[in-house]
């Protein structure tokens, strides 16, 4: 069964921490707490799609910003459909991990601009997505020795850390006056207090 009462601490103390940080920040040593708190240690299937549900929510959240900077392009959307087939064992995990890559990496050579910045960030949101669907261990995305999300660069962010930087316009280690810090503190607090609920509806 999942922990609720420790799911809900991490979650109290994760909503003071981003509510109180001068970068709205919720570091991914709180949301390694909150991925424990989640598992359900009799049902790992259970613990495996509540992870990804968690993911797709993230970049579905972000989606919009794939689509100002790349309207005609629908290959976000695969990413999410790959994702979804590969948790109903419809699709290979070696290939759909290799898709995933594929699909980041054919962005090497976009024009570099903060719209494109933006939608690059999605698109790795979604590459990490569909890697995850690919590790059905309940415990595949945890580190709990991590402090910074920016230990996981250049090609491993977790998913909803790279959905935070899409919507701030940049990374953690960026100074507060190069991002919109009340952008990446509002994805964290729907975040907590919306997706992690649905996720766990199912």
């Amino acid at each position: 069964m999942i922990n609720t009462k420790e799911l809900a601490t991490q979650i109290e103390i994760a909503l003071t921490e981003v509510s109180g940080d001068s970068k709205g920040i919720l570091s991914i040593g709180r949301r390694m707490k909150i991925y424990v708190a989640m598992i359900d240690d009799r049902n790992a299937e259970r613990s495996y799609r509540i992870r990804i549900s968690l993911q797709g929510e993230c970049v579905r959240h972000v989606q919009h910003l794939w689509a100002t900077a790349f309207p005609d392009n629908s290959s976000l959307d695969d990413m999410l459909i790959l994702a979804r087939q590969v948790v109903q064992r419809q699709a290979w995990p070696d290939q759909a991990e290799m898709e995933a890559y594929r699909f980041f990496q054919s962005f090497d050579r976009v024009a570099v601009n903060p719209a494109n910045d933006r939608a690059i960030m999605v698109a790795d949101a979604a590459q990490q997505l569909v890697i995850s669907a690919c590790y059905p261990d309940p415990y595949a995305d945890i580190d709990e020795t991590l402090e910074d999300d920016d230990e996981l660069l250049p090609d491993s962010l977790d998913c909803s850390y790279a959905c935070a930087c899409a919507v701030a316009g940049g990374m953690n280690w960026r100074t507060a006056a190069e991002v919109d810090v009340e952008a990446r503190r509002s994805f964290w607090l729907w975040y907590l207090n919306e997706a992690i609920p649905s996720a766990l509806r199912g």
